[in-house]
C-alpha cells in the first residue's frame, strides 16, 4: 500500500502522522510525505506591490519562499525520521504550486491519502472542516483516511450503509485495501424505519466484505432520523473509525454542512474513511 501524507501546519499533523504509521505497519505500506510551498501566497506578495516597489515585493516573496521551503524541509525531516524509526519505507518531497493541485497530482501514484480531520495547509487559510482534502478526494479519485484529534487504535469500525453506489464504492475501497480486516469489531449500520429497507441497505456491503474474505461483521438496523441516530450509535459503541461514502448527499456542499459526514468532521474525535 502506498500512502500519501501531505504535511499540514498546526497540531493536527501529529495524529495524522501517527495514523499513517499505524496503517503502513498493518499493511506493509510505504509513505510519501509531501510538503507544498504555497505558490498562491508568494504570488499575492509579488502582485501586491505599490507602484515603484516591485523590487521590494519580489524580494519579500523570495524571502517567504525560502522560509516556507525551510519549514517544509524541517517538517519532512522530522516525519521521515519518525517513520523510518518505525521501520517503514518512506520518501519526502517538497513541491511548489497550488496546494490542492499538487496534492491531486501526487495522489495519482498512491492508494490512500492520510490527513487530519482538521487540516491547515496554507498559512492564511484555516481548513478546519477538511474541505481541501475532501476536494482532493473528489477530483483525485483516491480514498481518504482522516485522523481524529487524538491517536486511537482502530478497534471498532462502523460502516455506514446508506444504500446505493456511494456506499458500495466506500466499502469496496476499504476492502480492496484490506483495511481493518483484523479489527476486533466491525459493524454495518443502516438507519431505516423499515427492517426490510435496512436489510436492503446492508446487503451489498455484506457481500463485498464476504467476497474480500472479511469475517462477518455485526449488523444493526435502527429507526429514527438518520444523522442523530447514526451519531448516537457511534457514541454508544465508542467507534474508532467510521466508513462513509457521502451517505445521503445530493449536493457536494451538503457534505460539509449538517450531514453525518459534516457532523463527524466537526466533532473531530474519530477517524473517517471516505470515498466518493
Amino acid at each position: 500500500m502506498n500512502i500519501l501524507l501531505p504535511v499540514s501546519r498546526g497540531g493536527m499533523f501529529g495524529p495524522a502522522l501517527g495514523l499513517a504509521i499505524d496503517t503502513a505497519k498493518a499493511h506493509a505500506g510505504k509513505i510519501h510525505v509531501l510538503f507544498v510551498v504555497d505558490a498562491a501566497e508568494i504570488e499575492r506578495i509579488e502582485s501586491g506591490a505599490r507602484p515603484g516597489a516591485i523590487h521590494l515585493a519580489l524580494r519579500a516573496a523570495d524571502e517567504v519562499r525560502k522560509r516556507m521551503t525551510a519549514e517544509g524541509t524541517a517538517e519532512i525531516a522530522e516525519a521521515v525520521r519518525r517513520i523510518g524509526e518505525a521501520g517503514i519505507p518512506v520518501r519526502g518531497e517538497i513541491r511548489e504550486g497550488e496546494v490542492g493541485r499538487e496534492i491531486i497530482a501526487a495522489a495519482a501514484a498512491n492508494d490512500l491519502l492520510v490527513s487530519a480531520v482538521a487540516s491547515h495547509f496554507a498559512p492564511d487559510r484555516e481548513d478546519a472542516s477538511g474541505e481541501l482534502v475532501l476536494s482532493v478526494m473528489r477530483e483525485g479519485g483516491i480514498p481518504v483516511l482522516l485522523s481524529g484529534s487524538a491517536r486511537r487504535s482502530a478497534r471498532t469500525i462502523v460502516g455506514g450503509c446508506g444504500g446505493g453506489i456511494r456506499t458500495e464504492r466506500a466499502v469496496g475501497a476499504m476492502a480492496r485495501l484490506s483495511l481493518w480486516k483484523e479489527a476486533p469489531r466491525g459493524i454495518l449500520l443502516a438507519v431505516d424505519d423499515s427492517p426490510e429497507g435496512g436489510q436492503e441497505r446492508i446487503a451489498a456491503p455484506r457481500r463485498i466484505l464476504a467476497d474480500a474474505g472479511y469475517p462477518a461483521w455485526e449488523e444493526k438496523i435502527l429507526p429514527g432520523p438518520r444523522a442523530p441516530t447514526f451519531l448516537s450509535f457511534c457514541d454508544s459503541v465508542d467507534a474508532d473509525v467510521v466508513v462513509l461514502g457521502g451517505w445521503g448527499e445530493n449536493r457536494w456542499g451538503d457534505l460539509l454542512g449538517l450531514s453525518i459526514t459534516g457532523r463527524l468532521l466537526d466533532d473531530g474525535r474519530r477517524h473517517l474513511f471516505i470515498y466518493m
